[in-house]
């Protein structure tokens, strides 16, 4: 029977933050919510503070859940501590702490992105969740299904192209459609 994969989750990234909020330690202080759809449908909407001091980075998660098939909305609110690593080249790079359990154990693991793990946010461990790929037959991974696969990606990728070319160059993803392909 195969786990999960990460694709059929919530997640919540490090990445996303750093996108659409200046991470500097210092007193910095951000209210946003995020919203979850599909296909335009609200799935899931998460409010989160964004609190980046010097002592005690954290970000604290407000969301409702309810049971399957009950009426009553159940709130939760909770810390997650936020950990910078400076980079080699200068700059900080931002992980999460999993504040989850597994088997008793505090996880305690340095993430770069949380999934939704029953009520909770974790890592990808203790979510019990692997990657889409290792749910596949090892035999098709390879030759000759990768490249059909390739050859569909190369499809799907030209299809969603814009322009092919710029200036009389071909652009960065026609060149990778064109790799694809074997071209």
């Amino acid at each position: 029977m195969s786990k999960d994969t990460t694709n059929d989750v919530r997640r919540f990234s490090t990445f996303f933050l750093k996108k659409h909020h200046d991470l500097q330690i210092g007193n910095s202080y951000f209210n946003r919510n995020i919203i979850w759809s599909i296909n335009g449908n609200e799935t899931g909407r998460i409010n989160y503070e964004l609190i980046i001091e010097a002592e005690n980075p954290r970000i604290i998660l407000d969301y409702k859940v309810r049971r399957y098939g009950a009426e009553e909305w159940n709130p939760i609110r909770y810390n997650v501590p936020l950990e910078a690593v400076k980079c080699h080249f200068g700059g900080l790079r931002w992980y999460f702490r999993c504040q989850l359990s597994k088997d008793g154990v505090y996880c305690g693991k340095r993430v770069a992105i949380l999934y939704s793990v029953g009520n909770y946010f974790g890592c990808r461990k203790c979510a019990n969740l692997t990657y889409s790929p290792c749910n596949e037959s090892k035999s098709f991974r390879g030759y000759p299904w990768k490249v059909l696969t390739d050859d569909w990606k190369a499809d799907e990728m030209y299809n969603n192209l814009r322009q092919t070319h710029y200036k009389g160059k071909p652009t960065r993803n026609y060149r990778k459609c064109l790799e694809l392909w074997g071209v």
